[in-house]
């Protein structure tokens, strides 16, 4: 279990407050391995086990959210994404970080794949995909894909170039993201595992064309056929597919808002070479060369759409092209990404 030590014993010291939100969705053997550890630490450790959330973003129970803003560190391992509700945004802006493993992740996942990366090499590689595959003053990407993805969106002054890992750089410390990382996001302050994501909040109401995703999306896991979205404006106008997409069309219907379908909230590539799919978004959407792109709020990743809800959705072998310039095809980069 080195892996999965290593953010915890990086960030908790012996008699802070350690709070574990899991639910009872998730593998119970991942949360009991973290208190195992955090008890070995000397942590004051507190597990509030509940019932899986409807959907990613969604806060957890009332009294939890209360004992999160009563924690030294709040340790996510909920089978819903809980990173960015309102109660884990809140906890990080009055100075509470988070350690976020959520999404479903199984205790055999964190012996392999993308939790076995070298993340210095990942703060390496996230650093040049803003400088090389996009470029500061990058203004439009197009993207294509085996399954007919067609789709522009403006990315002028939003793309952000994280500075190179230095000397002292520690891959496993909780992460000030507008000061560690230049990234323009509120006061996000967490540890993210498995990781390895370039993240682009595209300037809202500029994205047009079909995006298909065709791997894996929030909610629905691995998906059984592709989902095409068509995009106008900004916002989807229409989801088409089989029963992938009816899927999609229903959990909108019934737990999004109006903003839930504006897309791409974000469009993010995926950096992590030690990445498989698992057919969950923890782990997929970091695979290398793939691109991931989101519906919903955007506000945590430098955005100005807030929804109820934020939804992932995983193209595997992408071309990216930036200003007309083919920067990514199939999936793999046209230029040097590892320094």
């Amino acid at each position: 279990m080195e892996h999965l030590r290593r953010p915890l014993v990086r960030n908790v010291k012996k008699g802070q407050r350690a709070l574990v939100l899991s639910d009872t969705a998730h593998d119970p053997r991942v949360w009991q391995a973290v208190m195992s550890i955090l008890q070995e630490i000397g942590a004051d450790v507190t597990v509030t086990l509940f019932e899986r959330r409807p959907a990613d973003y969604y806060d957890p129970p009332a009294a939890v959210c209360e004992a999160m803003m009563k924690s030294d560190v709040n340790v996510l391992i909920a089978s819903t994404g809980m990173l960015h509700c309102a109660a884990s945004l809140r906890s990080m802006e009055a100075g509470i970080p988070s350690i976020c493993l959520d999404g479903g992740m199984q205790l055999e996942w964190m012996q392999s794949g993308a939790i076995t990366e070298d993340m210095r090499q990942v703060a390496v590689r996230k650093h040049y995909v803003g400088a090389r595959i996009f470029g500061a003053d990058a203004k439009m990407c197009r993207v294509t894909s085996r399954y007919g993805t067609d789709f522009t969106y403006s990315v002028e002054n939003k793309i952000w170039v994280p500075p190179l890992p230095g000397p002292d750089y520690d891959a496993y410390k909780i992460v000030n993201f507008q000061k560690d990382e230049n990234r323009p996001a509120g006061k996000l302050y967490y540890y993210l595992y498995p990781t390895g994501e370039f993240n682009v909040a595209p300037n809202e109401y500029t994205a047009n064309g079909k995006l298909v995703i065709d791997l894996t999306m929030h909610h629905l896991g691995r998906l059984s056929s592709p989902i095409e979205l068509t995009v106008e404006n900004g916002k989807v106008i229409k989801i088409d597919g089989g029963a992938d997409a009816r899927i999609l069309r229903d959990f909108l219907a019934t737990y999004g808002d109006e903003n839930a379908y504006m897309c791409p909230a974000e469009a993010s590539v995926g950096v992590n070479s030690k990445a498989v799919i698992r057919g969950i978004q923890r782990e997929d959407k970091n695979i290398m060369g793939t691109m991931h792109f989101g519906l919903g709020t955007n506000v945590d990743v430098g955005g100005s759409i807030f929804s109820k809800i934020h939804m992932d959705g995983v193209i595997l072998h992408p071309t990216l092209y930036v200003d007309g310039v083919k920067r990514i095809e199939d999936g793999n980069f046209l230029v040097d990404i590892e320094g």
